[in-house]
């Protein structure tokens, strides 16, 4: 009533996602004033317009437990006839046996990824309505989860509708509203009804319109339509209303209703039940919004039948409704009301009761998990017994939450009492999996002290010591401590190969490189004989490393993949397998096996995305774009991957490789605001760093920034100290940019510094020998000769090896080469191929530069200007963006689509939002019409 704007909104809403086209809503307002009600009558339609609609409400309850309401609400169940939703089931309650070097990744963010897929081949089936309400209950996971969904609904056929309180300060909330309007989703807030809608509503509830006194008591409801109900409800229950000339009034001498709150008439209305019904409620209360009758019998002690009665009594009266096969409250506020009149005492006894009957009863542990939680501290040991049982399979499931679990458990345990050890030990993996390395160091730490006299607990602490001292780059300290472990006795051979293994990457990191080898192969020759594969892949890495350090890459390559071997299927080293994945690939990119890497890079992306492993699937998509994509001119394809890896800490090392890299495209790409917010962050970076890490690329990539403002002199002065000796730039990163150096230098008369770039590139012997290394002697040494054949005879090995961003640049270079030589007729086709690469590259400023180099010899091309590269319509899609625009319009999900191309599912669905803007429409099933149209 009041709300007819709100539900028009709604109903076009739904027009619009049973037409292909999805968004986020959202409705705002206080408890009571009528989310569900304007819900209910909005997307009404939805079913006979062609939608499924799937509904979920969150509870305080939920909240600590991470998707729960999702997987509800989605019916995400093992017994689902969906074999979609029951193999999503199944995944997400497995349990990974954690060791102590931690497990696979973060399971909560895979759980975000398997349900974000379900979703995505859901909405492939037709039109989606995915309704939550009380989102300011909602989870940190399902924040992420509703992130995803809201990006997904952009281009899929699914309507995400939530309602929520709004409450100040409350950071999801905050989240969710932001995310909902980034998306282009609306935000609908409902106010207070008029005057008239309240007096309209209180005839429909009486039959009669409400008279003057009773309009006056009306005013207590401040226009929230629950208020009135309910105060409605509450004077004819006193007898406090007839009938006088036609209206309803207040009864004359009837006993004052002293109700001044919405509060006070839900207290009003459970007052009225009897005291069976409320003691039984006041327990269905501690089990959430809705609960389960058989539950509810088991804990009150009382057979189904029995219970019905008092549960229709509920129902009559207006507390509780009937809710898919279960019940709940009709309200949030009446839950609220019987939950909170309890004494504390009472309620974590029956807290206690009811996580115990669960139990026996086989609850699954994320069921009984939401119950011990609220348990207080001052626990009875049946509980504490529960936590050490089940700590390992909930801490695959919800890290934080088995973390809280285990640290209150060691509070109430003594040090002598045979359970601390175990809560101890996996408490370290916990903070471990979290990326809490400081916590994890410490717990290792207290670990070696109590673990003497037990020999494999003291070899899981020191592992776990020494990873957590890696991760936090802390090297000679971890150095120090796995130099302590190994020597010392009684260590089983097992453990000592491990150890040593992962001694062994610290030695190399402190630059012992010929004592990390010794190590490293010692290791592997332990861990082959007790046939432990954790030694094997952790020694195989690290002599991978050794390996590639030397410039041996063939060698590197085959233990790599020996490793790889070894740790394919073991969750509890799939971190590590990603990261040799990373490593495999950028070797076969250096090993000029591009189509292997490519490959190789798409395995990487797809297992980390759906292991959960965020901040490794990060890396890896900056990985991707540097090494691949780049290189070989899918520069639109490493965008979307630098896009994707914004999360990637500006001062690591990944972080640096992305800005450089974002700042040498925006330069080519004559975006000179991008490039110079990108190299004005690297130079933060640069200032505040003791050691830079990859000191090519932020060099480089000021560079490129200077020449594009007319300031050759400074790219020179930036790229000369990589010709120092001690430069840290590796060797064939240095060797990319070599030739940038010699022709800038060239160009400003600098004859020494161009020189010594040539010398670096001719007499590195572990680059020069390489296939690479000689183009780039060749192209070096053409450029300071002006001997145009050796330019020609580098491009030859960019060519053939599907370089083809330095394939430009090299002909670039030729074609001016000749020119100066007075071979225009030679020069003029090497420019025009030069001009092709640089359009399909989008790179305008260079074309200009390669332009201007080329007039100043009186050489032009054969066109005027450049070929722009359309930004709209079938021509703009890049060759990946062509192949996946295909499989949409052939009705495939994302997650398929990203299986049979071997990309991540968060690739595919940046490249469909791209898809759709360069093609300006709004849905998939425009994709299709279009490539029909095509065909």
């Amino acid at each position: 009533m009041g709300r007819d704007e709100e539900v028009v909104l709604l109903r076009k809403a739904v027009a619009d996602v049973a037409a292909g086209r999805g968004r986020a809503l959202l409705v705002e307002g206080e408890p009571g004033i009528g989310k569900s009600a304007l819900l209910a009558a909005g997307l009404a339609r939805a079913v006979d317009a062609g939608c499924v609609v799937l509904h979920g409400v969150c509870d305080a309850l939920g909240q600590r437990f991470p998707l729960s309401v999702m997987k509800e609400a989605l019916g995400i169940d093992e017994g689902s006839s969906d074999p979609r939703r029951a193999a999503a089931a199944t995944a997400l309650s497995s349990s990974v046996e954690a060791g102590a070097w931690g497990v696979a990744g973060d399971p909560v963010m895979a759980a975000v990824e398997r349900v974000l897929g379900l979703v995505d081949r859901l909405t492939a089936d037709g039109p989606l309505v995915l309704i939550v309400e009380d989102l300011h209950w909602l989870d940190e996971a399902s924040v992420i989860l509703w992130r995803g969904m809201c990006r997904a609904a952009t281009q899929s056929p699914l309507l995400l509708v939530g309602s929520y309180r709004p409450t100040a300060g409350l950071t999801t909330i905050e989240q969710v509203r932001r995310v909902v309007l980034e998306t282009g989703g609306l935000v609908i807030p409902l106010h207070p009804l008029p005057p008239s809608c309240v007096t309209t509503m209180a005839s429909d509830i009486l039959g009669a319109e409400p008279g003057i006194a009773l309009t006056e008591q009306l005013r207590l409801a401040s226009g929230n339509p629950l208020y009135v109900r309910e105060l409605l409800d509450a004077l004819r229950r006193a007898d406090a209303v007839h009938l006088v000339a036609g209206r309803a009034e207040l009864r004359t001498g009837a006993a004052p209703v002293a109700i001044v709150s919405l509060a006070g008439v839900i207290a009003d209305r459970l007052d009225f039940l009897s005291g069976e019904v409320r003691d039984v409620l006041r327990t269905a209360a501690l089990l959430g919004p809705d609960f389960s009758v058989t539950d509810l019998a088991a804990i009150v002690g009382r057979p189904v039948p029995e219970l019905v009665p008092v549960l229709e009594g509920a129902i009559a009266v207006g507390v509780v409704e009937p809710y898919r096969r279960r019940l709940r409250f009709r309200h949030g506020l009446l839950r609220q009301t019987l939950y909170e009149a309890m004494p504390t005492a009472v309620r974590s006894a029956m807290y206690r009761h009811a996580a115990q009957v669960l139990f026996r009863g086989g609850a699954s542990v994320e069921r009984v998990a939401q119950l011990v939680l609220n348990i207080p501290e001052e626990a009875d040991g049946w509980e504490l017994d529960w936590i050490a049982e089940n700590a390992v399979a909930l801490t695959h499931r919800s890290p934080g939450i088995t973390s809280e679990l285990l640290e209150r458990a060691l509070r109430q345990l003594r040090e002598s009492d045979p359970r601390y050890a175990v809560l101890e030990d996996q408490l370290g993996v916990v903070a471990y999996l979290l990326g809490r390395w400081d916590q994890a160091e410490r717990l290792a730490r207290l670990a070696r002290v109590r673990a003497m006299g037990d020999p494999e607990r003291l070899c899981r602490a020191d592992w776990l010591l020494g990873r957590s001292l890696q991760r936090m780059g802390r090297s000679s300290e971890a150095l120090e401590a796995l130099t302590a472990a190994v020597t010392e006795p009684g260590r089983p051979p097992a453990w000592l190969a491990r150890l040593n293994a992962l001694r062994s990457s610290s030695l190399r990191a402190r630059l012992q490189v010929d004592e990390a080898e010794m190590v490293a192969l010692n290791a592997l020759d332990t861990a082959e004989r007790t046939t432990d594969p954790v030694g094997m892949a952790f020694a195989l890495h690290s002599l991978s490393m050794q390996r590639v350090t030397a410039s041996d890459l063939e060698a590197g390559l085959a233990y790599v993949d020996r490793a790889l071997a070894v740790s394919a299927g073991h969750d509890d080293l799939a971190d590590l397998h990603l990261q040799m994945l990373g490593n495999r690939f950028t070797m076969l990119t250096d090993l000029d096996r591009l189509p292997e890497a490519t490959e190789g890079a798409r395995q990487a992306l797809a297992l980390a995305e759906r292991i959960g492993n965020i901040p490794r699937l990060d890396d890896l998509r900056v990985q991707a774009a540097s090494v691949i994509s780049y290189p070989q001119g899918r520069w639109d394809d490493a965008l979307t991957d630098l896009e994707l890896a914004s999360e990637v800490p500006a001062g690591s090392m990944m972080g640096i490789i992305r800005c450089s890299h974002l700042a040498l495209i925006a330069a080519h790409r004559d975006d000179g605001a991008e490039a110079a917010r990108q190299v004005e962050m690297l130079a933060r970076v640069k200032a505040g760093a003791a050691k830079l890490g990859p000191e090519i690329m932020v060099r480089a990539a000021q560079a490129a920034q200077a020449e594009r403002s007319g300031r050759p002199d400074l790219g020179v002065e930036e790229l000369r100290p990589l010709l120092a000796p001690d430069s840290d730039a590796a060797t064939l990163e240095r060797g990319s940019f070599l030739p940038a150096l010699t022709r800038l230098a060239t160009s400003i008369q600098d004859s020494g510094t161009a020189h010594a770039a040539v010398e670096v590139a001719e007499c590195e012997d572990d680059f020069s020998s390489t296939p690479q290394g000689a183009a780039v002697a060749l192209w070096c040494r053409g450029l300071l000769d002006r001997t145009p054949e050796a330019i020609e005879g580098a491009a030859a090995y960019y060519r053939r090896s599907g370089r083809t961003a330095m394939l430009g640049f090299v002909l670039e270079d030729a074609a001016e080469s000749w020119a100066a030589t007075g071979e225009h007729d030679k020069a003029r086709p090497l420019l025009a191929e030069a001009l092709g690469i640089y359009s399909n590259l989008g790179a305008i400023w260079t074309v200009r530069r390669a332009m201007a180099r080329l007039r100043v010899h009186g050489v032009r091309p054969g066109v005027r200007g450049m070929r722009q590269r359309p930004t709209t319509g079938w021509q703009a899609l890049t060759d990946s963006e062509l192949r996946i625009a295909e499989l949409v319009a052939k009705g495939w999900s994302n997650p398929d689509i990203a299986g049979q191309l071997m990309l991540s599912r968060r690739t595919v669905e940046t490249h469909v939002s791209h898809i759709l803007a360069k093609l300006r429409i709004t849905s998939r099933r425009e994709v299709a019409r279009l490539v029909g149209e095509t065909d």
